[in-house]
């Protein structure tokens, strides 16, 4: 699938402004765009099968979200955005699907001119009474400079989808957001990427991404922190 111009020059405007870097991502924004109607900086399976893409009022948040609706063939959606190589971003969508296996988010990694590095991702998306949280952390091939974001549906499923975000973890957002930031996030060093909670990580200083002193380092949340050089925990 290729996916438009407008979308990559989108993610360009949108990753200037925060920590997100793919564009319209509760899908708030929609367009006309080549003759159908398509959420902003996205390419759904609308343009080919008419009502497989909607806009949908059952939203996660906003007003908005996207409702893909597969019939004899999957629907899908999909989007684009600028990476660097060899750094590190976070994945999260929301989805809500009666089905059992509603379908998956792909995640594949792109060289300039599209040719396709490393391993696609794959991420399910199961039955849940209402909205569920899906994320992965997933870091640059030093050749990648895009990174191609797409959800398809099983056959005669439909999925809500809302709040598809990949956010970059680098320090430049410690930069701009907290000047008086510990001396040790300078380094990428001291840096540890929890993928769930961990009862076992020890009650030491931690940071954020965004330089704020994490409370009860015991019970992490999936993500990226930064620990000061005299604070660092065993390798477990």
């Amino acid at each position: 699938m290729k996916t438009p111009t407008l979308c990559l020059l989108a993610v360009l405007a949108a990753s200037a402004f925060g920590a997100n870097i793919l564009p319209n991502p509760s899908f708030e924004y929609w367009l006309d765009t080549l003759g159908v109607r398509m959420p902003l900086g996205w390419l759904t399976s609308e343009v080919l099968f008419p009502n497989t893409a909607l806009k949908d009022t059952q939203s996660h948040t906003g007003a908005y979200c996207l409702k893909l609706v597969g019939g004899d063939t999957s629907a899908f959606a999909s989007t684009a955005t600028v990476v660097r190589p060899g750094y590190s971003y976070e994945f999260t969508a929301w989805a809500s699907v009666t089905a059992l296996l509603g379908g998956s988010f792909v995640m594949q990694w792109l060289k300039l001119l599209g040719g396709a590095v490393g391993t696609p991702v794959l991420i399910p998306v199961y039955r849940s009474s209402g909205y569920r949280s899906y994320s992965n952390w997933v870091t640059a091939p030093e050749s990648a400079a895009l990174l191609s974001v797409s959800f398809a549906t099983l056959p005669n499923v439909s999925v809500y989808l809302d709040d598809v975000t990949l956010d970059d973890t680098t320090l430049g957002a410690v930069t701009e957001e907290r000047p008086a930031r510990p001396a040790s996030l300078h380094s990428p060093r001291k840096v540890i990427a929890c993928s769930g909670t961990r009862a076992a990580w020890p009650a030491e200083v931690l940071f954020d991404p965004l330089g704020r002193r994490v409370r009860g380092a015991g019970h992490l949340r999936s993500g990226v922190y930064f620990i000061p050089p005299d604070n660092r925990p065993p390798l477990r």
